[in-house]
């Protein structure tokens, strides 16, 4: 092989001249647009480019399942919390309610020992100064007159009254009224 003077040399395997350099896209502000606008005019395949990119369902799909996901679990944690403080307040009812049934039982003690016989008895005694009477004496009312009408009762408007019943029981009782 016979090498000229005019003639380049063979350019080595994998390496590239000057001239051979790859074109890059162009790069810088507003290039971005232009490769936009030129999408949009393209007449490939139809017509102008419409709808979502081939991918964009399948990423809106992942993204609405996180979204759910993470609302779900957030939803679960809030109920937790709600559950838990109602728990807090369900014990803290329940203590008070114990603690009201134990002073109910006390004032039920207290009302029986009160209540007793013997104690109001020594109470009259003690403080009012009451004194046991030797004897009991019974005093009866007179009976009603019959009017001699069938029917008439104690509740009968119709028979007669005891008014002058008083004078007759007053002086059984005293000086005391």
């Amino acid at each position: 092989m016979k090498i000229t003077r005019g003639t380049p040399p063979k350019a080595r395997v994998g390496v590239k001249g000057p001239a051979e350099k790859r074109r890059m896209p162009p790069s810088g502000p507003g290039v971005r647009q232009l490769h936009q606008r030129k999408l949009t005019q393209s007449r490939v395949r139809g017509g102008p480019r419409q709808g979502p990119a081939p991918d964009r369902p399948l990423r809106l799909a992942l993204v609405a399942s996180a979204v759910l996901t993470v609302g779900t679990i957030f939803g679960a944690a809030i109920f937790h919390v709600l559950l838990i403080q109602s728990e807090f307040r369900l014990d803290r009812i329940n203590k008070e309610a114990s603690k009201e049934e134990a002073r109910y039982e006390k004032l039920r003690l207290d009302v029986a020992q009160l209540s007793a016989p013997e104690r109001i008895v020594a109470t009259a005694q003690q403080r009012l100064g009451m004194v046991v009477p030797p004897q009991v004496a019974y005093l009866m009312a007179p009976a009603p007159q019959d009017s001699g009408a069938p029917g008439a009762g104690p509740d009968d408007p119709a028979a007669p009254s005891l008014a002058g019943g008083w004078a007759e029981v007053k002086p059984h009782l005293g000086t005391r009224p």
